[in-house]
């Protein structure tokens, strides 16, 4: 199939009505639509229903669309490099770079529909997930869909910078399976240590928020220099998201997030709270090791006191400071080869990144 698209110590306050994901989202969802478009019919109604554009018999519906968090950071980092500035109007107007964020935002989801086999939820978005409702095996298929389309989206871009660009978005799938691998392996080990836990999510998350910059900074024309900023950004700035999403896996609200709530303790999930607090023996770390290493699935009561007692042990406090502090360390690498000008909407990405709920 070939597809034709045409201050260190604190941190910044987003701009107020930036819209940056907003502003995304409106200029890249015509080019993904018509990306999966091309898809088979079959593999083409489970991909849109996922992404929330119809219904499972294919109709159309108000769906609660993704953040547009990476289609957004490769917009944002081509124009930091001197790149087209994104806008609002027609087509005939829309970056070189809108290819590049087709194709990360087509990875990301082949990487949610097969986490969601993974990890058996049910859920996403408040609504059955795609295996739940069309099969595990289409799920499955439909995820490798997505994949070999990212690379189609890149190929028939036909810009100068593709073939380097296929090459680090094919580097990046390798890292992010590696750490989805270990993420998998972990829950069945009860020796995880924290380094390895950010080992894996520097993998499983952070390389491809590394790539969405870079390739931003790829089709907008950016010298090495500035490539190599934006990729230390990325990559920093996908431990600030890891360390968020484990804090909202435990805390976060299921009307926030979609999911149940204490999601990640109903499966027993060794995220970055809880492997830090067994690896610092906490008084928590007690009630872990005897839940983990249960055999019934664990009640509303049960994870709730699990939560709680991590909470009260300053685990939940930790992931926040820990995420700003990442927050922080993206900002920083900004600093030799982009712009102060330059800069605002990546400080608000980081920033939304940072203080997100959902």
């Amino acid at each position: 199939m070939t597809v034709t698209l045409g201050n260190r110590s604190a941190i910044p306050a987003p701009r107020r009505g930036s819209g940056v994901f907003e502003r995304a989202r409106t200029v890249t969802e015509p080019a993904l639509r018509s990306a999966v478009d091309s898809l088979p019919p079959v593999t083409r109604r489970a991909v849109g229903y996922h992404f929330g554009w119809w219904d499972s018999q294919g109709n159309d519906r108000p769906g609660t669309a993704g953040k547009a968090l990476r289609p957004a950071l490769t917009l944002v980092a081509a124009e930091a490099v001197g790149g087209t500035p994104v806008g609002m109007a027609a087509v005939a107007a829309v970056p070189a770079a809108i290819p590049a964020a087709v194709a990360v935002e087509l990875v990301h989801n082949f990487t949610l529909l097969h986490d969601d086999v993974l990890d058996g939820d049910g859920l996403r978005r408040h609504r059955p997930t795609v295996w739940k409702t069309f099969g595990t095996g289409a799920a499955i298929l439909a995820g490798d869909a997505l994949l070999a389309l990212a690379f189609d989206v890149l190929a028939a871009a036909a810009h100068p910078a593709a073939p380097t660009a296929a090459r680090m978005l094919g580097a990046t799938v390798g890292q992010l399976v590696e750490g989805q691998a270990d993420d998998v392996t972990f829950d069945r080990r009860d020796d995880v240590s924290l380094d390895e836990c950010i080992r894996m999510a520097r993998r499983k998350t952070g390389s491809l928020l590394e790539c969405a910059a870079g390739l931003g900074g790829l089709f907008g024309g950016g010298t090495p220099a500035q490539i190599a900023a934006l990729r230390g950004y990325g990559a920093e700035l996908g431990l600030a998201f890891q360390l968020t999403d484990d804090l909202l896996g435990i805390w976060g609200g299921a009307d926030a997030t979609g999911k149940p709530a204490h999601s990640d303790l109903r499966h027993r999930k060794r995220s970055l709270p809880v492997v830090a607090a067994l690896a610092a023996g906490s008084p928590s770390a007690a009630w872990i090791t005897e839940a983990y290493a249960a055999k019934h699935e664990l009640s509303d009561v049960e994870v709730g006191e699990l939560a709680d007692s991590l909470e009260a042990d300053g685990w939940q406090d930790w992931c926040r400071t820990e995420a700003q502090r990442h927050v922080r360390a993206a900002l920083d690498q900004l600093e030799p080869g982009i712009t102060a000008e330059r800069r605002q909407d990546l400080r608000t990405i980081a920033r939304l990144v940072g203080d997100r709920d959902r």
